[in-house]
């Protein structure tokens, strides 16, 4: 498995080149483009943390409960503090999940708390991930797969000079399972959602501020334009 999360990272990770070229093209400039870059190539890093975290690390006998917190510590650590995700559904755990939390105090983590108005409050990030997010529940054995043609950032610096990007990316969640009769990964579908939100850059680090997160259909991509050939 740990094969099978550093070659999800590589994927992530080379799509950099090619995303950070077209934003680069889209800019129309040149002067800053290396720096344009280099925001491109930090917030796919924060896409490749937040992947890696919500998939198993043991796929055989499924994660321990202190892996678990640390993978949801881990995908904590991406979000601003007062982060904010909008799960957009129709189910009792849809709505507004904002701040940190911590795993470990009962507090700030607690279970969704049913409110799924617009305005209202399921309880924080932690909460969702603790014990909404279905990749985070020790009897899910799943790994979360994004394609790269389906995630977009585009970094800009506001009015007062602050990096902040728009981002969009898709995770598509997989039961990784051995099938007993074959011992090999059932790799069943399990789930198709979006992360179409904000990040800025707080003190040299980009993290998500806001959010919200809802199903998307199969991935297929957009048909690529004719280029005639010679």
């Amino acid at each position: 498995m740990q094969t099978l999360l550093k070659y999800t990272r590589l994927a992530v990770l080379l799509a950099v080149g090619i995303s950070a070229i077209a934003v680069a093209a889209q800019s129309g400039g040149s002067g800053g483009d290396a720096n344009l870059l280099a925001q491109v190539a930090l917030l796919h890093e924060l896409h490749a943390t937040f992947h890696g975290a919500a998939s198993v690390h043991d796929p055989v006998n499924g994660d321990s409960q202190a892996v678990i917190t640390q993978r949801i510590r881990d995908i904590l650590s991406i979000w601003a503090e007062g982060g904010e995700l909008t799960i957009v559904n129709s189910t009792a755990t849809a709505g507004n999940y904002i701040g940190h939390g911590d795993p470990a105090d009962p507090e700030t983590c607690s279970p969704p708390s049913g409110d799924t108005s617009a305005s209202g409050k399921q309880g924080t990030l932690c909460t969702f991930y603790k014990y909404v997010g279905g990749s985070f529940q020790p009897a899910n054995k799943f790994v979360s797969l994004s394609p790269s043609y389906k995630t977009t950032f585009v970094p800009v610096k506001d009015e007062d000079g602050q990096w902040k990007s728009s981002v969009y990316f898709e995770c598509h969640y997989f039961d990784v399972s051995l099938n007993p009769a074959t011992g090999l990964p059932l790799w069943t579908a399990k789930s198709h959602v979006n992360l179409d939100g904000e990040a800025r850059k707080f003190d040299g680090r980009w993290l998500l501020t806001h959010a919200s997160a809802s199903a998307v259909p199969v991935p297929v991509p957009a048909a690529a334009s004719t280029v005639p050939v010679p």
